[in-house]
Parts: C-alpha cells; structure tokens; sequence
C-alpha cells in the first residue's frame, strides 16, 4: 500500500517516470523535437530590440495604410513568419513575388480599394525618455507588389 491508501500499479509508475523523463531531457540537453521542447520559446531573455515584418497597403490615390495582420483573413494572420522567410538573404525575388502577391490577394478581401502593397521591415527598439517607456521605430520598406509598386527586394 501506498503513502496516499492505496496501490498505484508498476506500468503506471513507470509510464509515468517516462514521461518526467521525455520531458526533462530535452531541457537540459537543448533540442527541440515536438511534442518534447527545450522550453526556449518561454525562457529566452528579450533585448530592448525586435525586429517585425509588417504591411502597408497603397490605395488607389497612394496613400500608404498601416495593415493589421488580425483583421485579415485567418489564413493570412500568421503572415509575419512567411514574410521572414522570404526576407532571409538567400531567398529569391520569384518566391518574394509569389508571397507578395499571396499577402496582397488576402488585403484585398478586407479592403478593395487597395492598389498594391508593401513588405516593410520595422526594426524597433524599446527606450526610457524622462521616465517613460518608449517604442522608436525604424520602418523601411523592404518589398512591393501590385500596381505602381516600385519597392523591391533588397539585399
């Protein structure tokens, strides 16, 4: 009998002490194979810079607005990851033109009106101004798609 007033079987001991196990070695060898993780995602310290992958669209009377990835489609709320893929300096303009335009087909579901828009990186950092948190950003247009779109891929 147990400390608690009653049996707990062997297998369920032992399934029991593999999985503590499963989960503990990825943590301190230091690899990432899901459903076992390092634990990374919730245990790396954040510096005072980030850097995001945005969109703005251009209307048809070329004023640029900011694109909220929530308000789009689900399909396309994720699109910060693609749009760092093809950001990476070995991808290509082909693979940046396809995802552009993927992005662009996704705005234009919630707003017609747009022409084309624009991948733009943000590079933004976190600073204390007379007691206050501020966020600067740097935003730089980086890639273009749709009409009168003259940004491309930068190297």
């Amino acid at each position: 009998m147990s400390a608690i007033g009653y049996d707990v079987a062997p297998r369920v001991r032992w399934f029991v002490g593999a999985i503590l196990v499963l989960l503990l070695i990825p943590g301190l060898v230091g690899f990432d194979a899901w459903p076992l993780t390092a634990w990374r995602l919730f245990s790396l310290a954040r510096g005072d810079t980030q850097l995001r992958w945005e969109i703005e669209a251009v209307d048809a009377a070329g004023e640029v607005h900011p694109v909220d990835l929530d308000k789009l489609p689900m399909a396309y709320q994720l699109a910060e990851w693609p749009l760092a893929a093809v950001a990476e300096p070995g991808a290509r303009e082909q693979r940046r033109d396809r995802v552009c335009e993927a992005l662009l087909d996704g705005v234009r579901a919630e707003l017609p009106s747009v022409a084309g828009i624009t991948i733009v990186r943000n590079d933004r950092r976190l600073t204390e101004r007379d007691g206050e948190w501020v966020v600067i950003e740097d935003r730089q247009p980086f890639h273009g798609c749709g009409a009168d779109s003259d940004v491309r891929a930068r190297p």
